[in-house]
């Protein structure tokens, strides 16, 4: 009855890819608070409105449409990792994005969507 959504957001410098897995559409924008020098977290609220901004025009509308499983993975490659403190950020910016759970994949390298939606991947594991 009620329709799946899960999103993979792919995070870098400057940038949020997002894919709706069950309709294969993609969006890609630019996120100016993404563009810190030391840290990928820059501005919180600037990349939760990023986010959201991102999953409202990706999700199709309706009424049947559960809140999205989100799926985040860092593409590039920060000196020193990432974070606990930055995981932590990203997981309550996507949460009040509107995603109803998160998880992020350790890789950097691509990951399939049949990988992705049976959730066949390493994970960061979250704070």
């Amino acid at each position: 009855m009620f329709k799946k959504n899960h999103v993979h957001l792919q995070i870098k410098k400057g940038e949020v890819r997002a894919i709706h897995l069950e309709t294969d559409s993609s969006i890609v924008r630019t996120c100016a608070a993404l563009s810190h020098p030391r840290t990928l977290m820059g501005e919180f609220f600037a990349i939760e409105r990023c986010l959201k901004d991102v999953l409202d025009e990706l999700l199709p509308k309706s009424i049947f449409s559960l809140s999205p499983i989100a799926i985040v993975q860092f593409i590039e490659k920060i000196e020193g990792g990432i974070t606990n403190v930055e995981v932590r950020a990203f997981r309550e910016a996507t949460l009040g994005a509107g995603a109803r759970h998160v998880f992020f994949a350790e890789s950097s390298t691509p990951i399939s969507k049949s990988q992705l939606l049976n959730f066949n991947f390493k994970q960061i594991e979250q704070p």
